[in-house]
């Protein structure tokens, strides 16, 4: 069950997201009932100087992973942990479900369209940032 829970989720995490949507920075889709992962996209805030994202951090989930996905030889999608994330000033630094992204483990609660959360960053140079997610809907 928690297989095919994790597949779903993939699949519709891989939606193609809207203009509109981009504009909140960075935002979260409402997750299911018993679902206890869920992901975090758009733009990471302005860096004044290049920079590394070394770890994020929220109350709402137990920790959280900074994920790739990229497509192999064989047209096969697969998501993998990194350990951290270069950030490029004058650039934009976009989480998408079909490259960097941030996953949510271990959710304390659903995720529900309208709630917002906080999310700590901490960066090698800038040091911790906070910042809000939106949770909208698909």
């Amino acid at each position: 069950m928690i297989k095919l829970l994790f597949i779903l989720f993939i699949f519709c995490m891989m939606t193609p997201v809207q203009a509109d949507e981009l504009n909140h920075n960075l935002y979260a889709h409402p997750t299911a009932k018993g679902m206890k992962i869920g992901a975090v996209f758009g733009l990471l805030p302005n860096m004044q100087t290049d920079d590394i994202l070394l770890s994020v951090s929220s109350p709402i989930c137990d920790h959280i992973e900074i994920h790739t996905m990229s497509e192999d030889n064989n047209g096969i999608f697969r998501m993998r942990k990194i350990e951290n994330l270069p950030v490029k000033t004058g650039k934009a630094n976009e989480l998408l479900p079909s490259g960097y992204h941030l996953m949510l483990m271990n959710l304390k609660s659903p995720l529900k369209t309208g709630q917002s959360f906080p999310l700590m960053l901490t960066f090698q140079k800038a040091g911790q940032k906070t910042v809000t997610v939106s949770v909208i809907s698909r």
